[in-house]
């Protein structure tokens, strides 16, 4: 795609001015609706997070009121507010969907959480200027490529530096979607997106903490702040993410030109490498292993009792990042090899219900962790981080010495989820907030969003 002077910044520009709803595959805009049944399905499930209440009661003592719906409540907010506390639900617990990267360089072969920074501030923006559910379709697919893109651009450095991609990148992608709603002319989306690039923040050390879903939400508002201040003529450097002191040399030493050069829409990323929705509320890059030892938990009928010991081989960015050997509250245990592989095989499931403080600190779980010993795979090591590679190595009471390799999980593209799945996740995430019938209205406003004249159709429906 030529651009006036072939910057980076120049190309995303244009591809985001250039897309209109009749140019999108129809497999594109399918996969854009499970994203979006996902995404609200996961703010849902988040509402009661200690960070998302802490944040909606720092947002109601500021006295706003809006036309942009938080889900999960009633009333109305200005829509970067009500995008800072979607966004904030939308990753409280860690349940929400991941990019899938088939470059061999990258990391874990996962690079950021695309949904939720971009429908965070796509939604309120929506609700804001009464866009239709093909405006909001439109403004999701083009945020989630630009998200994806950069992502895929950026050096590996960056993400291996600490920098967590959901904030830092996902703010590109909420500029982009709310530029899009906003109707902003060319100029102003470039300044969008520079203002943005002066705007990311997020890292690594505030996995296991509130903060990291703060990231999330920090992005969503960042991105509809930027798009509203370029609206208003707000200017920055013209080629902010390139040169330099740009923001790809900056925050992540470089870029692969070639990622993102004639690559925007072609093929979109949400279906070519394609996007993973997650099949358990904690980190992904224990999803194989929770795969694999639920499977041998079926295949072999474990019980509790009879488990002496288990062991997990994998990576060092695996282990790295799953640092929490003995997590303190259902944060760290996010992010913990021990907890997640006791509480399957306590449980035989680790869904919404099994990631909660008391259950971290209940003694049976405790003594189950006890049994769990991480290890460094020197062969998976040897084989590279482009995909989540782990032995799991179950030794039973009878000497019995239960194996299983794992590189992938239920939600990727390789395994995705059927309707069915992706509705039962949608309630399981919307219990207690949604009645069973509209959780059934919702799910159809959104299969039929196309045919959608407003989207506060579907919004209304989310309050509560």
């Amino acid at each position: 795609m030529p651009t006036e002077n072939d910057s980076l910044t120049g190309e995303l520009t244009d591809f985001i001015g250039s897309v209109v709803y009749e140019g999108l595959p129809a497999n594109v805009v399918q996969r854009a609706k499970e994203a979006v049944i996902d995404g609200i399905g996961v703010m849902l499930s988040g509402y009661s997070a200690d960070c998302t209440q802490l944040i909606r009661r720092h947002i109601g003592g500021l006295g706003l009121t809006g036309k942009s719906t938080v889900v999960g409540q009633a009333g109305g907010l200005p829509a970067e507010y009500a995008a800072l506390a979607n966004g904030v639900s939308g990753h409280a617990l860690d349940f929400d969907d991941t990019q899938i990267s088939s470059l061999p360089d990258r990391v874990y072969g996962l690079l950021t959480h695309p949904t939720t920074p971009v429908l965070s501030a796509a939604l309120p923006v929506a609700d804001e200027v009464g866009a239709s559910g093909r405006d909001l379709l439109t403004a999701f697919c083009t945020g989630v490529e630009v998200a994806c893109k950069v992502a895929e651009a950026i050096k590996p450095h960056h993400y291996q530096n600490g920098f967590h991609s959901t904030g830092t990148i996902g703010i590109f992608g909420a500029a982009a979607a709310a530029a899009k709603l906003y109707g902003l002319n060319s100029e102003q989306v470039r300044h969008a997106l520079g203002i943005a690039a002066s705007k990311s923040a997020g890292i690594r050390v505030a996995f296991g903490t509130m903060t990291k879903p703060y990231h999330a939400g920090a992005a969503a508002q960042g991105g509809v702040v930027a798009a509203q201040l370029a609206g208003l003529g707000y200017k920055t450097d013209p080629d902010a993410l390139d040169g330099p002191w740009g923001y790809f040399q900056v925050a992540g030493g470089g870029v692969d030109s070639e990622a993102i050069q004639g690559k925007l829409g072609n093929p979109y990323s949400l279906v070519d490498p394609g996007v993973s929705i997650k099949p358990y509320p904690c980190g992904s890059l224990s999803h194989p292993s929770m795969d694999a030892l639920l499977d041998l938990i079926r295949e072999h009928d474990i019980q509790a009792e009879s488990v002496e010991s288990m062991r997990l081989g994998t990576t060092s960015n695996v282990l790295a990042a799953l640092r929490y050997p003995e997590p303190a509250n259902e944060l760290e245990a996010k992010f913990s090899i021990p907890f997640c592989l006791a509480i399957l095989v306590l449980e035989k499931k680790g869904g919404i219900e099994q990631f909660t403080d008391e259950t971290v600190l209940r003694p049976d779980v405790r003594e189950m962790m006890s049994r769990v010993t991480p290890y460094l795979h020197d062969g998976l090591e040897a084989l590279g981080f482009q995909r989540i590679r782990s032995v799991v190595e179950v030794t039973l009471r009878d000497g019995t010495v239960l194996t299983k390799e794992a590189s992938s999980s239920r939600g990727t593209p390789e395994r995705p989820m059927t309707r069915e799945e992706l509705a039962e996740k949608f309630h399981d995430c919307a219990r207690g907030l949604l009645s069973e019938a509209t959780e059934k209205r919702v799910l159809e406003t959104i299969y039929g969003l196309d045919g959608v004249g407003q989207v506060t159709e579907l919004t209304a429906l989310l309050k509560g």
